[in-house]
């Protein structure tokens, strides 16, 4: 599951950080690793990758503010990031986009 997958690189990229950003963003991270261990087996598949995909950009964007606002980041470092953490939720979006495309319509009853 791919949402689960950037949830994991996004709570590792949350490990890596020193310990007073890793302090200010645990709220968001923990949100991000329990929708992760939630969408796995939920009944509602798609309200489990909702709630994914918006802990997964909450904390994306937060990792985000956190580097701007690190004076010892040059700003190529910060845009890397900003790049690198937008492909991940890219693809995700593009993966649930290609998923909803492939489900069979349902018949009537």
């Amino acid at each position: 599951m791919l949402g689960v997958r950037v949830a994991k690189s996004l709570y590792s990229r949350w490990r890596a950080l020193g310990p007073a950003a890793r302090e200010r963003l645990a709220p968001l991270a923990e949100d991000a690793k329990r929708a992760a261990l939630d969408a796995r087996g939920a009944e509602d598949s798609q309200a489990a990758q909702d709630d994914l995909r918006s802990a997964s950009q909450t904390l994306a964007a937060a990792i985000v503010e956190d580097a701007e606002a690190d004076p010892e980041l040059e700003d190529v470092e910060v845009h890397r990031l900003r790049d690198d953490l937008r492909r991940e939720l890219e693809r995700l979006s593009s993966a649930e986009i290609k998923a909803s495309r492939n489900v069979a319509p349902r018949r009537p009853e």
